[in-house]
């Protein structure tokens, strides 16, 4: 499909895995140049040849982003075009168990990541024009879940973010964000990651048998989607196709239990 992103710079934030890796290679197929910044040094290295450049920081600290924003402002020469904010972690756990440092943790990646970068760069794109800004959010950002209360206050709150930014910076910046549901990434998959925390949830023997019983509590009839299923979402609204969207949270994956 064509985006019309030939020749438009794209800055992705947390692109060595999952979602952020699937928008920068979608985006690298329809013509951008794309940079990635990620704290995993190893796996970017590995994948540094299918992108314009990358970047190792810790985007949960300003250091971090401080470090990555002057290596892509370097690299192109000027704001990127497109800013893509992927970050993004969660645990399950109950509120009692969640700690302090939990919390601080949880808000400096999921929502101060989010905040430092668009600050670093959303000004400078502003003074370009046609640009725009895709960060993904949670569908737990609308529908609530006990265990994973942290995470869905900071997705809230990143709601507030990208239509406020959307207000302020409009028409020079869109900013939108999408809201996806359970996705197959590492977030999942890893060792002790939510598939394992669910069969202890569960008590139930196996992953298979865990995933099962978590589509039917949360009644989602699409399954478990793709990194891939969600790059197209983002791309599609970071491209000019989408001139006329701002400050819209685009649900994704069959999350049908609320009506906001």
């Amino acid at each position: 499909m064509d985006y019309r992103l030939e020749g438009k710079q794209a800055f992705v934030a947390a692109g060595a895995y999952g979602i952020g890796e699937a928008v920068a290679n979608l985006l690298t197929q329809e013509g951008a140049s794309v940079i990635v910044a990620d704290r995993d040094e190893e796996v970017l290295r590995e994948k540094a040849s299918a992108w314009t450049g990358v970047v190792v920081a810790d985007l949960a600290t300003a250091g971090g982003v401080n470090e990555a924003l002057s290596y892509a402002l370097k690299t192109f020469g000027k704001a990127p075009d497109i800013l893509i904010n992927n970050l993004g972690v969660g645990d399950s756990s109950s509120f009692e168990d969640t700690s302090d440092e939990r919390w601080a943790k949880s808000i400096e990646v999921n929502l101060m990541g989010c905040v430092r970068i668009c600050r670093g760069l959303i000004p400078e794109m502003a003074k370009n024009g046609g640009a725009s800004v895709v960060n993904t959010g949670s569908d737990l950002a609308k529908q609530p879940e006990p265990t994973l209360m942290d995470y869905g206050v900071c997705k809230s709150g990143l709601l507030y973010l990208t239509k406020a930014l959307a207000k302020q910076y409009a028409p020079n910046v869109r900013v939108n964000a999408v809201l996806p549901g359970p996705v197959w990434t590492r977030m999942w998959t890893r060792p002790g990651g939510i598939v394992d925390q669910l069969i202890g949830h569960y008590g139930v023997a196996d992953r298979d048998a865990a995933v099962k019983r978590f589509l039917e509590d949360r009644y989602l009839p699409l399954g478990i989607g793709q990194p891939e299923d969600v790059a197209h979402a983002i791309v599609f609204l970071a491209s000019p196709l989408a001139k006329f969207i701002t400050g819209s949270t685009l649900d994704i994956g069959g999350t049908l239990r609320g009506l906001v």
